[in-house]
């Protein structure tokens, strides 16, 4: 007898899958044809869904278009270059929200210091200027003027497509070299050498134009070095009557050790600064690991107000498939007479619920990939779909049917038969 059931089982089991395979499909299309009789109200009950799935993976899109784009910014400085910024923009308990902004503590004599240090090839300080800049009347729409010294062009590898660089002998001179996207904006097809451009009602002589630097699109139109003018810093000091700088650059030699040099500079720095370490001293990947951290938590911010959405499509799922559980009472009561059981009217409403989730994830998917293709044709910031955010979305809208399923799909099999068919 033993063996005789051992030899069966085998044969058992492909029956009892089939079978369960059976009753789902029976309850999908028991679901399809209920919600195809109500598509519109089906389609009312899962637009919560829809707009939180495709919230979920627009943002997580913009987000990844972002990074991607700050990531190839930052990774033009190299690996032998840091950057000095005012302020401390590191640690816990010295950490200066406001760094940066406003006057900085950061002067010439930490440049003549630094330039002596073992190990520093070359160090160029910076300043940023506000206000527009106009050829004529005509407007730069985007422009990030910087006054600077020749070091510059040397350590971002810059090179010129006509005319030539800052020079020693022009750094009280009038003159300005301009990005390449700032010169297609004021020029055109003209060719903007020997002309004057205005910047704070200052005019400054174009003596050269900056090669592209073929980066991508950028988030401001073009790499941001395409959207610069440089200019020297003497002249900008003398007309603003300002000496502070923003930002000083430190190029590495080639043969040095770059954590040997870092910590000279460092000590050098603090040194100039009688002690005080008012300052940050960062290299690529340190600006990388900052911007990740702030992204991230941004992402997971805005991700978790996305999500209301979600929870409130679960919710409308729920209330929707609550009033169909009493609008169709009297047929759960003709099924359970003829001989359902309350597991198959469980999955059948739990199936509708799920069903209608799916749905709503899938066109949420849709209608995302719709949004980012436009806005990559007509922005320059290019939102990246990947995989991740696809499959947290459609997963997390497949818990939200389950979970907004249950308790409609339990109170669907628990209704007594007698009474529900006697239910008008």
């Amino acid at each position: 007898m033993a063996s005789e059931l051992i030899s069966n089982a085998p044969a058992l089991r492909p029956n009892t899958t089939r079978r369960a395979l059976l009753a789902i499909w029976i309850s999908v299309g028991t679901a399809l044809t209920s919600l195809r009789g109500n598509w519109f109200r089906s389609f009312l009950t899962i637009l919560g869904v829809v707009i939180g799935v495709a919230s979920v993976i627009i943002l997580v899109a913009f987000g990844e278009g972002a990074r991607k784009e700050i990531t190839g910014q930052i990774d033009t400085l190299g690996t032998n270059v840091a950057v000095i910024v005012p302020g401390k923009l590191r640690g816990q308990t010295n950490f200066n929200p406001t760094a940066g902004m406003g006057i900085s503590n950061l002067t010439h004599q930490d440049v003549e210091r630094l330039r002596p240090v073992k190990g520093v090839k070359s160090v160029a300080p910076l300043t940023f200027l506000g206000g527009g800049v106009y050829y004529k009347d005509q407007p730069a729409s985007i422009c990030m003027p910087i006054a600077t010294t020749p070091e510059y062009a040397a350590i971002r590898r810059i090179q010129t497509s006509s005319g030539r660089f800052l020079a020693t002998a022009d750094m009280d001179q009038p003159v300005c070299v301009l990005g390449v996207g700032v010169q297609k904006d004021l020029f055109g097809t003209v060719d903007p050498l020997g002309k004057q451009v205005t910047i704070n009602d200052q005019n400054y002589r174009v003596i050269g134009t900056v090669k592209e630097r073929n980066l991508g699109s950028g988030l401001f139109g073009g790499d941001e070095l395409d959207a610069m003018i440089y200019l020297p810093l003497k002249t900008v000091e003398r007309l603003t009557k300002t000496t502070q700088l923003h930002r000083i650059m430190v190029e590495f030699s080639p043969d040095a050790k770059p954590d040997v040099v870092i910590e000279a500079v460092r000590l050098k720095m603090k040194e100039s600064h009688r002690g005080r370490d008012d300052f940050s001293l960062l290299r690529a990947k340190e600006l990388l690991d900052m911007f990740y951290k702030v992204f991230s938590l941004l992402a997971a911010l805005l991700i978790g107000i996305t999500s209301i959405s979600l929870v409130v499509g679960g919710i409308g799922i729920m209330n929707i498939m609550l009033v169909s559980v009493t609008e169709r009472t009297r047929e759960i009561g003709i099924r359970k007479t003829v001989g359902a059981r309350q597991s198959d009217i469980f999955w059948q409403f739990l199936t509708e619920a799920i069903t209608l989730s799916i749905f709503g994830g899938i066109l949420g998917i849709g209608l995302a990939v719709i949004v980012c293709r436009v806005v990559q044709f007509w922005m320059p910031l290019k939102p990246e779909i990947t995989l991740a955010p696809v499959l947290l979305g459609f997963g997390v809208c497949v818990v939200v049917g389950v979970i907004s399923g249950v308790l409609p799909a339990v109170a669907a099999s628990r209704k007594d038969p007698i009474e529900a068919i006697r239910y008008e």
